[in-house]
């Protein structure tokens, strides 16, 4: 028994060194164009080895199609570079491009096929 709560007591130990905010973490910011057809409602990014989606990150209430908006990662996220990215339209449907290097990015298109381009990059 006190050797299973040592190992419990260990592991909770290390998720929480794991989990400490690292101060040299800064917010991510780069503009997205909706290249989709359709006008989206949300967008959530998060950090391509974990599987929550976070908050909505979308500036406005409503990202049409053909336009561009800036988005920020929040420094909160980490010092990753690469994201996923889910949005979705009034219906709810979604699309998720994987693999984002944010950290390169300054300009990125999403389009309707869940590809997506770089078109300016640091």
């Amino acid at each position: 028994m006190k050797t299973k709560l040592l190992f419990l007591f260990a592991v909770v130990a290390v998720i929480s060194l794991l989990s400490v905010n690292n101060s040299s973490a800064q917010a991510l910011s780069y503009d997205v164009v909706n290249n989709t057809g359709v006008d989206l409602v949300d967008v959530f990014v998060t950090p391509a080895e974990t599987n929550n989606w976070g908050n909505d990150i979308l500036p406005g209430s409503l990202f049409e199609n053909g336009m561009t908006i800036s988005v920020t990662i929040p420094a909160d996220y980490g010092t990753t570079c690469m994201f996923d990215m889910k949005i979705t339209d009034a219906v709810g449907d979604h699309i998720t491009f994987s693999g984002i290097d944010a950290c390169k990015l300054v300009k990125l298109q999403i389009n309707s096929d869940g590809t997506f381009n770089y078109l300016a990059t640091k």
